[in-house]
């Protein structure tokens, strides 16, 4: 039992540690790239690189650790959702810095700055939270969790859930799209693209076919009267 108890606290505060490791390397390489400050081209790759990895390190030890190893009472999901956001994140910031710093293959196109907006990102990030809290608040009032590993008891249809079904992964690609329009670094924001690809066919479509065999023709109703995303 204690040795159950200390291991648990060593995931936990690994966790808070592995957390806090990446987002503080993320501003610290922001911190930066906003600013004024010149440092040498390989230097600022440095300084992204280990932000990345700090990210990918991150995302790992969540999915190996947190992720269920077998899912018999929920949607066959190969991972959570707002890790396959972060991964799209972090590789989208890994595209951008390779293309700065090192290849400098191309540049986006100049219309596109019209997006390098930090009151318009926070904006949209402000918007992906009222949507998740919105999300949340429902699952709890109909005693659900939602957490998409754990089995399903009720089909919640009603609130934001009237008008997509899937209002928490829509807040994830929103979120997305606002964090790269913050911090002026729209490679985060278009990897959103793949982020929603993934989302789609690897997360909803499997949710799709797991409610549809938990809650048959009630669900039918459901997708005749919603939308998968807006």
């Amino acid at each position: 039992m204690i040795t159950f108890q200390l291991a648990d606290m060593l995931r936990k505060y690994s966790l808070y540690i592995l957390l806090i490791n990446f987002i503080y390397q993320y501003y610290v390489f922001f911190h930066w790239y906003l600013s004024n400050q010149q440092i040498q081209i390989e230097n600022a790759f440095s300084m992204g690189l280990i932000a990345f990895l700090a990210g990918i390190i991150f995302i790992l030890f969540v999915h190996i650790i947190y992720f269920p190893k077998s899912l018999n009472d929920s949607a066959q999901i190969p991972t959570y959702p707002p890790l396959i956001m972060l991964l799209s994140l972090n590789l989208g910031f890994l595209g951008g810095i390779s293309n700065l710093y090192l290849f400098q293959l191309y540049s986006l196109p100049n219309f596109l700055d019209i997006f390098r907006s930090s009151n318009l990102g926070f904006f949209i990030i402000i918007i992906s939270f009222v949507i998740i809290y919105l999300s949340v608040g429902l699952f709890k009032k109909n005693n659900e969790d939602p957490n998409p590993t754990t089995a399903s008891n009720k089909l919640i249809t009603s609130g934001i859930f009237k008008y997509t079904r899937n209002p928490m992964y829509l807040a994830l690609v929103i979120f997305q799209i606002g964090i790269g329009m913050s911090l002026s670094f729209l490679h985060i924001s278009l990897m959103s693209i793949i982020t929603v690809y993934f989302l789609h066919n690897y997360v909803i479509k499997k949710e799709e076919v797991y409610l549809k065999k938990l809650f048959g023709k009630e669900y039918d109703r459901y997708l005749n009267n919603s939308r998968r995303w807006i």
